[in-house]
């Protein structure tokens, strides 16, 4: 299994564990009370939405992770949904360690 079919499945995972918050003003809401610990914004989201998230994500130091597009995080996830977000600090580690795991493994 890929990384990044580990990371779609962690979105699953999360939304069945209620730990994902996923629309728009969902996410900004949570975003601007510190409930969030990592934002995913599809790739293929407006301009002005990837602009907007990027500025919410400085200002609070969360980071945001673009790669997946609308069509993966709304099937991974069971709901059509641009934007998302993890509630749980362990799993927003565990999604991005992902991606770590793979450039480690790149490196040797």
């Amino acid at each position: 299994m890929t990384p990044s079919q580990k990371q779609l499945n962690l979105l699953g995972l999360a939304t069945r564990a209620k730990q994902l918050i996923s629309g728009d003003e969902f996410v900004e809401k949570a975003i601007k009370s510190k409930q969030v610990y990592l934002v995913i914004c599809a790739c293929d989201a407006s301009q002005a939405t990837l602009e907007r998230y990027q500025g919410y994500c400085q200002r609070n130091q969360i980071p945001l992770f673009i790669e997946f597009n609308k069509n993966q995080i709304s099937h991974a996830i069971g709901k059509s949904r641009t934007i998302c977000a993890f509630a749980n600090q362990g799993m927003a580690q565990r999604f991005l360690s992902y991606r770590i795991g793979e450039e480690s493994m790149d490196g040797k």
